[in-house]
């Protein structure tokens, strides 16, 4: 049963039949299954699949929403790194994990332009006596930096 649109294309002209022209490419095999597994779940031919995820790639470039979620993505980079470095340091005190935390400090204060003295003093304080008090004040502070990071990206 043809449709009208095909009906009249076969009334006026005679079907060409494209025929499509396949070149080689090199990839590792992992790389092949990915794809391979990848156009399998989604019902295409990898080819296509390939298209797909390559228009897709090039307009989340061109996307504001994908750079407003990469810049918070770095935020929360840094809020996690701060985090780990410090909880790190709360359950191992030693000097190393201390250097740490103040050099992650630094970078933070530095690279995301946040005042982060009331950290550093507090970690001073765990350094010198270790009192869970402080450290749930310490925890309070990481949030508020948290919150903080995120609402700059805003």
């Amino acid at each position: 049963m043809a449709t009208q649109t095909q009906t009249q294309t076969q009334e006026t002209q005679t079907p060409t039949v494209e025929r499509t022209t396949y070149k080689r490419v090199k990839i590792p095999v992992g790389v092949y299954e990915y794809v391979r597994n990848r156009a399998k779940a989604r019902g295409l031919s990898m080819w296509q699949y390939i298209i797909q995820s390559i228009n897709f790639y090039e307009s989340a470039l061109r996307n504001v929403a994908v750079a407003d979620a990469t810049k918070a993505q770095n935020a929360s980079y840094y809020a996690t790194k701060l985090i780990m470095a410090v909880t790190e340091f709360i359950h191992k005190t030693n000097n190393d994990n201390y250097n740490n935390v103040v050099k992650i400090i630094d970078q933070v204060e530095k690279r995301k332009g946040i005042n982060l003295t009331s950290l550093r003093q507090m970690i001073d304080m765990y350094k010198q006596k270790r009192k869970k008090s402080l450290v749930r004040v310490i925890m309070q502070e990481l949030i508020r930096i948290n919150v903080e990071l995120m609402s700059k990206n805003q």
